[in-house]
């Protein structure tokens, strides 16, 4: 792509192409579970509404499903008012309340209409069009963690026009090594988890491991990934009662040897003290 950019005759030809509104999405996944005392719900906007207020149309949702092992398991589509918003929960997707859990995305494709506006963005040329959504978890007591997105779907791109669709769909996956800027204070932890996702298309490895504050290794698992699958790796108790019986771990966090994808960092799920779950990104 770069290369092509160079040239004022594919430059020009692909400025044309974007004005006529072949912009390329990306649909930004996330992790879902309906199991394990946990519910999730999908929030999504129209935004193109609110770049595009004076053109009043609704937008179409499609919304997919993938079980913990990668197998896509249900697909549908669903109309977004104008200025609208969209709150799923597995239900709605399956038909039934049935425990799983897995990755889901999101693809928002914009009206026609909008389309053909699309040539009024700024730097057309960079332009890009991307999905971002909540998922709210909660448990029996309806205590509520609340995520965004930061990683799209790999592997397929919407909106662009076949060569361009296809170039950015197939590119390798980016795998560097990552650590959570996180420390979680030891002698109040309870319960730690770790969502471990493969938004790419291709299969990988990886190693979760737990740091401690000065930054040495006191656990780790190794992982093996199919393309979306989901591992939500729940940390033995026995392992964090031994790191609060060490007087020299005080704080920990988290790291892999490499994410699956350039942003695809895990989820954590903890608890303190007793008290509810909480969530972060990585």
């Amino acid at each position: 792509m770069s290369t092509l950019s160079k040239s004022t005759l594919v430059r020009s030809s692909y400025e044309g192409v974007l004005e006529a509104g072949f912009i390329p999405r990306r649909a930004f996944a996330h992790f879902f579970i309906n199991d394990a005392g946990l519910k999730s719900q999908i929030h999504l906007q129209n935004y193109y509404s609110f770049f595009f207020p004076d053109t009043l149309t609704a937008a179409t949702a499609t919304v997919w499903l993938h079980d913990h092992s990668g197998k896509q398991i249900a697909k549908k589509s669903f109309e977004v008012a104008p200025f609208g918003q969209l709150y799923l929960g597995i239900e709605d997707l399956l038909g039934e309340d049935i425990p799983m859990e897995g990755m889901v995305y999101v693809d928002l494709k914009p009206p026609r209409i909008i389309r053909k506006q699309m040539k009024t963005l700024p730097n057309v040329l960079g332009a890009e069009a991307n999905t971002p959504f909540w998922v709210s978890y909660r448990d029996a007591n309806e205590n509520y963690m609340y995520v965004h997105s930061i990683e799209s779907y790999r592997g397929k791109v919407f909106g662009a026009i076949w060569p361009i669709s296809a170039k950015l769909a197939n590119a390798a996956p980016q795998r560097n090594e990552w650590s959570s800027w996180r420390l979680l204070d030891v002698n109040l932890l309870d319960e730690l988890q770790v969502v471990v996702m493969n938004h790419s298309h291709v299969p990988g490895e990886t190693s979760l491991t737990v740091f401690d504050q000065n930054n040495n290794k006191i656990w780790s698992q190794e992982l093996q990934l199919n393309p979306r699958e989901s591992n939500r790796i729940q940390i033995p108790t026995q392992e964090i009662s031994r790191w609060k019986s060490l007087a020299e771990v005080t704080e920990v966090r988290i790291g892999l040897s490499q994410l699956m994808t350039s942003n695809g960092k895990p989820y954590v799920l903890m608890r303190y003290g007793g008290g509810p779950l909480s969530m972060h990104h990585g």
